[in-house]
């Protein structure tokens, strides 16, 4: 159950990023919005190295 709820998240995250792509083509933002999905992605993942970390 919990692997078709992880694939059912990647899913909506997915097709958020392809939107979020397309709005950039239509709105002239090209390069701007993959670099801040990008960074988003990366505090994402620090995030959970320091929740790791602290043995959270």
């Amino acid at each position: 159950m919990s692997i078709a709820f992880l694939g059912l998240a990647a899913g909506s995250i997915i097709y958020v990023i392809t939107e979020l792509l397309a709005v950039a083509r239509r709105g002239g933002m090209k390069v701007l919005t993959p670099w801040m999905i990008l960074l988003g992605l990366l505090l994402g993942f620090a995030t959970d190295a320091v929740v790791t970390a602290a043995g959270v």
